[in-house]
């Protein structure tokens, strides 16, 4: 399976039969966390480093689905967390677990697509493993729309190599989104970020058990 290109990838998600609204928190958390997957754990380890090296006083979750690695955030050094995703029912999780512990988080179930979340400026934004769903371009301008001088975009992505972009755990609900993932195209990235006033200054890489890499790149907006 090779994935969508990117104007195929940005027709479909605009269309009314983009499956990402429909999938349950339980069904997405049963394949993240699905041996033959395993992304769930490796994400928290990275989401910690991300939060660690950076410590924001505001931070932004792009795709923050139901909160994983949220038990990181310090509540001492980080005084809002705002978290957006697609899926109303990961955010209903999210909510239920980790707003009593985060008594700053805030919450919105946006679609890029269609509209950016505008609401304040932060010091990091965390995007793990949702560029592959998203329009490069609508991607960087909600990045330029939350960020100023000295914001940190961290974003994870994943390089299938020879694994499927979609890893096997049976769960058909995450299976039917092989027709709605693109691989990500590295060079464009960069070049739209650094066009738009971001640096790179950290590469990191991952590798999975299945064969699969998660690259982990850091930018600074100057």
């Amino acid at each position: 399976m090779h994935g969508t290109s990117a104007h195929t990838l940005k027709t479909s998600l605009l269309g009314l039969d983009n499956p990402w609204p429909g999938i349950a928190s339980e069904e997405y958390e049963r394949h993240m966390s699905h041996p033959a997957v395993l992304q769930e754990q490796a994400l928290n380890t990275i989401f910690r480093d991300q939060y660690d090296t950076y410590l924001p006083e505001k931070l932004l979750c792009i795709g923050i689905g139901t909160g994983n690695g949220l038990e990181h955030v310090s509540q001492e050094t980080t005084r809002i967390v705002y978290g957006i995703d697609i899926n109303d029912d990961f955010l209903k999780t999210c909510h239920r677990r980790y707003a009593d512990k985060i008594g700053s988080l805030r919450i919105r179930c946006l679609d890029i697509h269609r509209e950016y979340f505008n609401e304040d400026k932060v010091d990091l934004v965390i995007a793990n493993l949702v560029l592959e769903f998203i329009d490069t371009e609508r991607f960087t301008d909600q990045l330029k729309a939350v960020s100023r001088k000295g914001t940190i975009v961290s974003i994870v992505f994943q390089v299938r190599h020879n694994a499927p972009l979609i890893s096997g755990s049976g769960i058909n609900a995450i299976e039917c989104l092989s027709g709605y993932i693109q691989e990500i195209d590295r060079s464009l990235l960069e070049s739209r970020l650094k066009r738009d006033g971001f640096v790179l200054i950290k590469k990191l890489h991952h590798m999975l058990h299945n064969g699969k890499e998660l690259v982990r790149l850091d930018f600074r907006k100057t």
